[in-house]
């Protein structure tokens, strides 16, 4: 693995952990504490672009060697949360299991679709253009 790679990705990761922490913050102080809505919004988000980014890197559009790390494991490895994710998950369950299993397929059930939607638009804008 040459330098220029983990360089990418420490940079993404840079912006990815600032980008989560901005709408974590903004989410906390407009909705409050209770439920974690803003990991929820940063999976499904994250889930959304890196089907976006798995379409353009996949269709041979000549994106540079680094780009696709850079954005993949850096920007969106940093923003996404599935480890705060596992946390809530298990905050919830002492307080509220029910409230958590729905939490939990939810997150999962829309991040998985949000992905699917992504790479279907990220196909769709490259064949538009």
């Amino acid at each position: 693995m040459k330098i220029g790679a983990f360089a990418a990705v420490a940079l993404g990761g840079a912006i990815g952990s600032m980008l989560r922490y901005a709408v974590a913050f903004v989410m906390v102080e407009k909705l409050g504490p209770g439920f974690p809505w803003h990991t929820a919004l940063i999976n499904i988000v994250g889930s959304f672009c890196i089907g976006l980014a798995a379409a353009y890197l996949q269709s041979g559009a000549g994106i540079a060697p680094y780009v696709g790390v850079f954005l993949t494991v850096g920007v969106l490895g940093g923003f996404t949360t599935f480890s705060t994710f596992s946390f809530d998950t298990l905050t919830l369950l002492s307080e509220n299991p029910a409230l958590a299993l729905g939490y939990c397929l939810g997150s999962v059930l829309l991040g998985v679709f949000a992905a699917f939607a992504g790479f279907a638009a990220g196909r769709a804008l490259m064949h538009a253009a």
